[in-house]
């Protein structure tokens, strides 16, 4: 799968942890070897629009979008070491 990664994500995950940096980085692996978001565990379609998508980890909420067959990772939409 094709993923594009926003900025501004990228601003965001700066900020958190190393050991949350790692785990954000296996699971972005996983994503460039499946066929659809939701085959990775902690993914999620959002419910009433297909195309949209969330990943979990730990206890913060990451935004993604999927359109013109590849995968945007927008932003956090909750995360826990912001404050």
């Amino acid at each position: 799968m094709v993923i594009e990664i926003e900025e501004f994500f990228v601003f965001q995950l700066q900020k958190c942890p190393v050991a949350f940096q790692h785990k954000f980085k296996l699971i972005y692996q996983q994503l460039k070897i499946v066929d659809k978001p939701a085959d990775v565990k902690n993914i999620t379609a959002i419910t009433g629009n297909k195309n949209y998508y969330k990943l979990y980890i730990e206890e913060s909420r990451i935004g993604m979008m999927m359109k013109d067959g590849k995968l945007y990772i927008l932003c956090f939409l909750y995360n826990q070491y912001f404050e």
